[in-house]
């Protein structure tokens, strides 16, 4: 019995003094004694290297190079490195240095209203302010990372310090992006003005082909029936940025064109809701698309007895 309450006390102390070691080994760590929690530009020298990693990601970061073009971080998975490394719990974690991320949160809401809206709204706004949130200078400052030597993915574009070179390499990334991000939205504005003439083309196809007469258009999905043959996708009838359905204007359904005076000013197809820059896309019963401008927009729908 001894012998057993020994063992238990011998065992107790060792797991307790391997924790409170751990845990003590993990404070000195982070407490900036090892190496400093922040640097600055300027204090690195030809010692230290420039690199590129890929594969120790957070999800966050891993969201934040995806959308590097919309905003985010560009600098995120750079890192500066003079390979020395620490032992936690036989862990070897490489200390390095990368430039402090902008601090705003991105998830996908954000990214749609922010970004994706301002594409709708065919603005060029947001694609100015990717990058830093300050000009990056040599006394930016730059902080610690701990890389886990078993999860780093890779080491890419390993080089010398250079400031000067450092500099304009991120200069001309973040225009870069900033090009980037201006034609994707190019090419999403593109996709918008497409489906509704799109659906203009299909409404007017239609009513050529049944003598002035205006489909079912009591809801989305009777349009979406009568039009079938007209379109090349169902996704037309949908926003290609926000994904909602276009609305419909219920006064048309099975109307004749011959027998609406102002045709050409009573809107069919609109979208749910006003772009980032306040107009409204729209496409009129005579198959015309247009945007309309926000001071407008109640009197087009008067005029098309839309609700």
């Amino acid at each position: 019995m001894r012998k057993l309450t020994l063992t238990l006390a011998i065992i107790t102390s060792i797991l307790t003094y391997s924790q409170k070691c751990l845990a003590n080994d993990f404070q000195e760590l982070i407490s900036g004694k090892q190496a400093p929690l922040t640097r600055q530009l300027k204090d690195l020298n030809d010692s230290w290297r420039q690199v590129a990693i890929s594969g120790q990601y957070e999800m966050a970061d891993l969201m934040k190079s995806w959308t590097s073009i919309f905003g985010a971080d560009i600098y995120n998975n750079i890192y500066y490195t003079q390979g020395k490394t620490v032992k936690v719990n036989d862990e070897t974690y490489v200390i390095a240095y990368r430039l402090a991320s902008s601090g705003k949160s991105l998830t996908i809401t954000s990214l749609l209203k922010n970004v994706m809206g301002s594409v709708a709204g065919l603005t060029g706004t947001d694609c100015d302010s990717i990058g830093s949130p300050e000009k990056i200078t040599p006394e930016t400052t730059i902080a610690l990372s701990l890389l886990n030597l078993k999860t780093i993915g890779s080491l890419n574009n390993v080089r010398p310090f250079d400031l000067e070179k450092d500099l304009a390499m991120l200069e001309q990334a973040e225009q870069e992006s900033k090009a980037a991000c201006e034609q994707a939205k190019s090419e999403a504005v593109n996709l918008v003005e497409s489906n509704l003439q799109e659906l203009g083309s299909a409404l007017q196809s239609y009513t050529d082909q049944n003598g002035g007469k205006l489909p079912d258009m009591s809801s989305l999905e009777t349009v979406k029936l009568a039009l079938q043959d007209f379109v090349y996708d169902e996704s037309v009838f949908y926003h290609p940025v926000t994904l909602e359905p276009y609305q419909v204007n219920a006064f048309l359904s099975a109307q004749n064109l011959d027998d609406l005076d102002n045709a050409m000013e009573i809107v069919a197809f609109y979208e749910a809701n006003p772009a980032a820059d306040g107009t409204v896309g729209v496409v009129y019963a005579d198959g015309f698309y247009q945007r309309i401008q926000p001071e407008d927009w109640e009197a087009v729908k008067q005029a098309s007895k839309l609700p």
